[in-house]
This record gives C-alpha cells, sequence and structure tokens, in this order.
C-alpha cells in the first residue's frame, strides 16, 4: 500500500497504517510496518525466507513530524532463513 502518508516518514521500504492523536500524553504515534520485500533476504546467504519467526515491536523517540514531535510504532517481522 503506497499512499502520501507513507512519505511523511522519509523512510524507505516503511508504510504507515495508523496514526494516533488521541492518546494521554499529548504525543502523535505513527504505527508502521516493513513493506520492502528485500527485508525477507538472508543477510548471510542471501535466501529468501518464507516463513516469519516472530513479530517484533520497535518505538523509537523524538522524531519531529510537522512540528511536534512524534513517537513511531515499527511493527517488523523477523524471519526463517531456511
Amino acid at each position: 500500500m503506497v499512499n502520501d502518508t507513507t512519505r511523511l516518514p522519509g523512510l524507505d521500504g516503511l508504510v504507515v497504517t495508523m496514526v494516533d492523536d488521541n492518546n494521554d500524553n499529548g504525543l502523535s504515534v505513527v504505527h508502521m510496518e516493513t513493506a520492502d520485500e528485500r527485508a525477507r533476504v538472508c543477510r548471510r546467504c542471501g535466501v529468501v525466507a518464507t516463513r516469519v519467526k516472530e513479530w517484533v515491536t520497535a518505538r523509537p523517540w523524538d522524531l519531529p513530524v510537522g512540528g511536534r514531535f512524534c513517537q513511531l510504532c515499527w511493527r517488523k517481522r523477523r524471519w526463517v532463513c531456511e
């Protein structure tokens, strides 16, 4: 899914799935997922993974977007190399 919101953070290979402005701490939370198929390729052997090992969420802070600080909530897959 590529649309204008995916370009806002300027992070290639990620797509914005939701933006939450209604939270108690006053920060915008931008939910993203990895969309780049190259993330499935093993760095060691070059095999394209077909099974997901697990989902993990990274939450980097202090990223200004539109003059306000926001939190990224990056949901990404960890793949199993076979």
